[in-house]
């Protein structure tokens, strides 16, 4: 950045209304709403569960990229549909397998009536589905239709798992697979499942299936399940002791480091099923070993295991600007997930990433061509930066080593540039904030703003960065704020210029910097638009980290601003503008329901109109009624004698059934009161049973709670420990001394004692010579 860039930069920032076609932009962004691939693709089948919809929906969903993975995260409410439905639809598809010839009726129900026969390999499709929407779908309680998928889960595995050839039993590692990711991160289902009357059976089978099987995936998943269910339990204590927890080791990084694997990799477009990518195992064998580390005693084993450190090296080496995405993704999955073990292993990891060549070659993977890898590998490094910076400021000291990753402070600026025409070509917000192109980005520039608290680090921004690019993408994501509808306004946030803002905000505590640069810089923080991003950001209701540095920047501009109301109310401005925005999604909120209201009311008169229509058809119908019933009573008359002859008869045997009526009646009451009884009975049980769940919600957040004050006790006993051992060493000192001095004083009384006795003598000598 140099003075004819900020000169541009002064020019533009003042000149809001033309700038690069934004006009055309919001008009774009005014047309309907389009939807991404999959986004389509999930709602088709939603609306039509079928064989067709099901494969197209699977061959988008298995695409490798940034959307996908984060699909569920943003799309939460939409995945639990789906979820249900793939459930629905699954447990239909195997009934229909089970049945073979025979039609079954609950097929018909979620089947068109030109759908093809079901087959063995739509279940394993609806499987894989199954398993990839439920990854990172927080599931909270199941549902019906998931709850029935569960029931089925466990009573299929319980079955599959103790038949002979179960290595080869594809559908068995699809279902072990599912109920592994759905009671991962949902505690709503790991109380369901524990609740199951078949779930002992389950775990029988699980425990014959890990005695019987040295079959990978089936070690893996079985034990996955139970160390989500059991491990906290007296069952599972037994179940994984030290042998057992040492041999699920050797298996975990044996998976991980390949030597489990014949090194055969296969392409994605080769893969029959998920099974087949080498990957997944090893993500799942990540996840396993740090649902064994919830146990203390199992933790404090990983942490003195040999291949720890040989395998987090490892991962670093494989993180890489010419690795392979997939392993890019296990190697940051396996980082990202045991950093937040314990303080150890966070020790660990800033540790390996403090050697320059491992920080350089990891850095250089954000501009990874995947942009999966590149945005998985930006969350690790902010994730074992964390809050506290300083642990890798050493590297950039010399002012060559900072010189070196001047490359990659390019390639990184350059991405945030490249960004500025993918948002201004977007034609739908939705679509454009779930972008690979955007998310990689915005998590680039996150990173970014972290390292630029290292003044080595911001210079080189300084030297790099365009000023007239960044005030650009900050002023066309202000304008979408402004374009998008109120309602809208909930969903949207412009997390890129967020972290940009920030990003500029932290350029103008560096010395190498101009003052006229840093004076346009400042007025341009202080205009509408960043205002604007900044409302947007305080109001954000998803990321509470996001609100949090928009604070600080906001204390951060006004302490540093001279006229500090002036600066607030031109922020104020912006922020207000936000909030009135939001003010108006709810009144347009309120718009809708009294509408509605108004409709309703309508509707109401209508009905009214259509009942007294109605009275007046039934007044009819009754006159009708009354004629009908004149000529049948005069037809009774014909008949009463008839009747009156045969009523004696029938009266004797009404006796005898009275008698019988009265004690059968007798009967079903005293039932009635016993059911009733049972009923209430059930009622309170399950009254119970809900407040047992609430308090066990509870009683999780408090091990949480639990498990953060254990890990800062970890960190002081640790100290102490050091203090202890040094102390001891002195003690150590001091008794080898004290022990020299008291040689030294048994010595000298000898020798004293010896002189002594000398002494005596020749007194005694003289005395007799004198005598």
């Amino acid at each position: 950045m140099d003075d004819s860039d900020g000169a541009t930069f002064t020019s533009f920032s003042t000149s809001v209304s033309g700038i690069y076609s934004r006009r055309a932009t919001i008009e774009k962004r005014g047309r309907k709403p389009s939807k991404s691939a999959l986004a389509v693709a999930v709602g088709s089948y939603i609306a039509s569960p079928s064989a067709a919809t099901a494969s197209d929906l699977y061959r988008t969903a298995q695409k490798l990229s940034a959307h996908n993975e984060f699909f569920a995260t943003n799309h939460t409410a939409l995945c639990l549909q789906l979820l249900d439905t793939l459930a629905e639809h699954l447990l239909a598809v195997a009934s229909v397998n089970k049945a073979t010839d025979t039609q079954d009726e609950a097929s018909t129900q979620y089947s068109q009536p030109t759908q093809t026969q079901q087959t063995p390999e739509d279940s394993l499709q609806l499987l894989e589905l199954s398993y990839l929407f439920a990854r990172k779908t927080i599931i909270g309680y199941p549902s019906h239709a998931l709850c029935k998928l569960l029931q089925w889960l466990v009573e299929n595995v319980s079955v599959s798992a103790l038949r002979n050839g179960c290595e080869t039993d594809t559908g068995l590692k699809l279902q072990l697979l599912v109920l592994a990711e759905m009671i991962k991160i949902s505690a709503g289902v790991r109380i369901y499942a524990k609740e199951m009357k078949k779930i002992k059976d389950y775990y029988r089978s699980l425990t014959i299936l890990l005695n019987s099987t040295e079959d990978a995936e089936l070690l893996v998943f079985s034990m996955a399940i139970l160390a989500r269910l059991v491990l906290s339990e007296s069952m599972g204590s037994k179940l994984f002791s030290e042998k057992n927890v040492d041999q699920a080791f050797v298996l975990i990084f044996s998976v991980l480091d390949g030597s489990w694997h014949d090194n055969t990799d296969e392409s994605m477009s080769d893969t029959t099923t998920i099974l087949d990518r080498r990957s997944l195992l090893q993500m799942v064998s990540a996840d396993l070993l740090c649902d064994l580390a919830d146990s203390q005693e199992i933790l404090e084993l990983l942490e003195k295991y040999p291949k720890i450190l040989p395998t987090i090296d490892n991962c670093f080496m494989v993180i890489n600007l010419n690795g392979e995405a997939e392993q890019i993704l296990v190697a940051a999955h396996f980082l990202a997930s045991i950093v937040q073990l314990s303080h150890v292993f966070r020790k660990m990891l800033i540790k390996s990433l403090s050697d320059q060549d491992v920080l350089y070659r990891v850095l250089q993977t954000t501009v990874h061509p995947s942009k999966l890898a590149a945005t998985t590998t930006a969350q690790l490094i902010l994730k074992v930066i964390g809050d506290d910076i300083r642990s890798i400021r050493s590297l950039f000291e010399p002012s060559e080593n900072a010189e070196r990753l001047n490359p990659v402070v390019t390639g990184m600026i350059r991405c945030i540039t490249d960004a500025t025409a993918v948002v201004q070509r977007a034609e739908d917000n939705e679509v454009l904030s779930n972008s690979d192109e955007y998310l990689h980005t915005v998590e680039v520039c996150h990173l970014l703003t972290k390292l630029n608290e290292l003044p080595a680090i911001r210079s080189l921004c300084v030297e790099t960065i365009s000023l007239n690019q960044s005030a650009t993408l900050i002023q066309v994501e202000s304008a979408l704020i402004g374009s998008v509808e109120p309602q809208d306004l909930t969903r949207f946030h412009p997390q890129l210029s967020i972290h940009l803002v920030s990003l500029l905000s932290s350029l103008l505590s560096d010395e190498n910097m101009s003052d006229k640069n840093k004076r346009t810089l400042v007025q341009f923080l202080q205009t509408s638009e960043v205002s604007t991003v900044l409302g947007a950001a305080l109001f954000n209701r998803s990321d509470k980290d996001i609100v949090v540095e928009s604070l600080l920047l906001l204390t951060q501009s006004l302490t540093g601003s001279g006229n500090k109301r002036f600066h607030a109310l031109g922020l104020a401005e912006g922020i207000v503008g936000f909030s009135q925005r939001i003010g108006d999604a709810s009144d347009n909120l309120q718009s809708t329901i009294a509408s509605l209201q108004a409709n309703a009311e309508v509707s109401a008169k209508t009905v009214e109109k259509l009942q007294s229509e109605m009275q007046q058809m039934l007044h009819l119908q009754d006159e009708v009624k009354a004629q009908q019933d004149q000529a049948l009573k005069d037809i009774g008359v014909k008949f009463t004698e008839q009747i009156r002859q045969k009523d004696d008869a029938i009266q004797k045997m009404r006796d005898v059934y009275e008698i019988k009526l009265r004690e059968v009646t007798m009967q079903c009451e005293s039932m009635g009161q016993h059911m009733n009884k049972q009923i209430s009975s059930l009622q309170q049980r399950e009254s119970l049973l809900q407040e047992s769940r609430a308090k066990r919600g509870i009683l999780e957040d408090e091990n949480s709670e639990l498990k953060r004050k254990v890990q800062v006790l970890e960190i002081r006993i640790e100290e102490i420990a050091q203090t202890h051992s040094v102390a001891m060493e002195e003690m150590k000192l001091r008794e080898k001394e004290l022990e020299e001095l008291r040689e030294e004083i048994a010595t000298i009384s000898g020798d004293y004692t010896a002189q002594r006795e000398q002494l005596e003598a020749a007194q005694d000598e003289t005395r007799v010579r004198y005598l």
